[in-house]
């Protein structure tokens, strides 16, 4: 974590700037907005931080699921008190399930999971050196070595929150990724969730936040494999006017304080990103 942020977070904090901004953008959008925010590993020695800020999401915020998110595009309003919070979870982690899902449950959340297709399936014993090959971070050790989450326990979750597709290798969708990749990385991902679910599955989430990790070939093979919506890493609520196949987030972490939460959902984060936002919508 950087530490200019922490100092920055800690003194918009004491100050109460970060409640004057959330407050502020809560009256310019009247509430009629949904915002997004991604986590990785949820490790268990993590889990009262975790907790903490879900306290804070449930004074703040309303929980979306999959029937919200379709209904606030439709009916263009959004239809609960306070403005909607859309919680994600990257990579397929098995912490998400053990750890994170509970504890949504728990305060009333829907939980979106991000799912890499062939993590699941990787031999016990070969799924640190995947994570490595592939870029998937954890903070987490587990004496028998399985990181993943199972297709049992995806289907599971799948029974009360929203399961997405993330690639299948946790590819980052750089220019010169070939097409042939780009159709199993997006279209062939899309097939095996539906297959191991049972129904379409409708959102795909890009890997990597980075400015190189999005390209025009990604986002027109995103858009023939019929998804209805797609998330990018780009800090900006979701509006009404929101491209559905832009739908930003804003990265937080289980070790995170609260006064960095806020700081993340004080809108700070939104007007810093939003050169590179711009540039990457206008690619996508």
């Amino acid at each position: 974590m950087n530490k200019k942020k922490i100092i920055l977070a800690n003194i918009i904090s004491t100050l109460k700037i970060d409640y004057l901004l959330l407050t502020l953008r809560n009256f310019f959008y009247k509430d009629n907005y949904i915002y997004a925010l991604n986590y990785h590993d949820t490790p268990e020695i993590e889990s009262f931080t975790l907790e903490q800020q879900l306290i804070f999401y449930k004074k703040h915020f309303s929980d979306v699921n999959f029937s919200d998110l379709d209904h606030f595009f439709k009916n263009r309003k959004w239809h609960k008190d306070k403005p909607g919070l859309i919680l994600s979870f990257d990579d397929g982690l098995r912490s998400n399930y053990e750890i994170a899902a509970p504890l949504l449950e728990k305060y009333g959340f829907t939980g979106w999971f991000f799912i890499p297709t062939d993590f699941p399936g990787v031999q016990v014993n070969e799924q640190i050196t995947f994570m490595k090959n592939n870029r998937i971070g954890t903070r987490v050790n587990y004496n028998d070595g399985r990181m993943a989450m199972t297709w049992n326990e995806i289907q599971q979750l799948d029974k009360k929150h929203v399961i997405g597709c993330h690639s299948k290798t946790h590819h980052r969708m750089v220019a010169s990724t070939p097409k042939n990749q780009l159709q199993s990385e997006i279209r062939e991902s899309k097939r095996i969730l539906e297959e191991k679910l049972g129904h379409s599955v409708d959102t795909f989430c890009w890997v990597g936040g980075e400015e190189l990790s999005y390209s025009s070939q990604g986002a027109l093979t995103i858009r023939e494999a019929k998804y209805k919506y797609s998330f990018m890493t780009n800090c900006m609520p979701i509006t009404i006017h929101t491209n559905p196949l832009q739908l930003q987030r804003n990265n937080v972490e289980t070790s995170w304080s609260i006064n960095l939460v806020k700081f993340a959902l004080c809108g700070v984060m939104d007007l810093l990103y939003m050169p590179k936002r711009k540039r990457v919508n206008k690619l996508t």
